[in-house]
């Protein structure tokens, strides 16, 4: 058995962990136009050096292309700002912070255009024939519990409320995450008035015989 098939088999489970937005690690762009906030990260040396999946939050705030990345779903959503146009292959699409995540291929040429100011965004990306993800933008008013229903579920906070994990009871504001919630794992949500988060959830491919 190869060490891919390995990769394959494994879980991408981590430990669940609250994360703030300022220890996020701040890893340089793939075209260098830029900087972006890594949330959460999963990679096998046996694979090389790329990343299997990464969830990450970046400021863009001027027009221009997306990194290309080959073999790769990527999945975006508006966080912060106006919001962005993306064009590619004749078509456009503008996202805003009311607009739902927006799936396309990495491997696509992408042309972003800032609407007005400076916009923040969330993105996820999972190597395909490797890990499939999906990113749900969720606008909450009441108590809500999130379950581990992925290899790995994700929380990314879009303003203040309160988060029970396990360890306690955490404050959460703009931008910060919970990572590492595995299968089988609870996590509550206590919104202050109306606020809103994005579930991320990843999960291994079965291995292709």
């Amino acid at each position: 058995m190869g060490r891919r098939s390995m990769v394959r088999r494994q879980s991408s489970e981590g430990v669940l962990n609250f994360l703030r937005a300022e220890d996020q690690r701040l890893v340089p762009w793939k075209n260098g136009c830029g900087v972006t906030r890594e949330v959460a990260v999963y990679s096998d040396k046996g694979m090389g050096p790329e990343f299997l999946w990464r969830v990450s939050i970046a400021i863009v705030n001027k027009d221009g292309p997306f990194s290309i990345f080959e073999g790769v779903d990527r999945t975006i959503a508006v966080m912060h700002g106006d919001g962005i146009i993306l064009h590619s292959g004749g078509n456009s699409v503008s996202l805003t912070p009311t607009s739902e995540p927006h799936a396309f291929k990495g491997e696509l040429p992408v042309e972003a255009s800032v609407m007005e100011s400076q916009t923040t965004d969330l993105n996820v990306m999972s190597r395909r024939e490797c890990f499939d993800h999906s990113m749900e933008r969720l606008v909450l008013k009441n108590t809500v519990a999130i379950d581990g229903e992925a290899d790995e579920t994700l929380i990314v906070f879009n303003g203040p409320m309160s988060a029970k994990l396990p360890a306690g009871l955490f404050s959460a504001r703009q931008f910060d995450a919970i990572t590492g919630i595995g299968r089988g794992s609870r996590v509550y949500l206590f919104p202050e008035g109306e606020s809103e988060v994005f579930v991320i959830r990843v999960s291994a491919k079965p291995l292709s015989r």
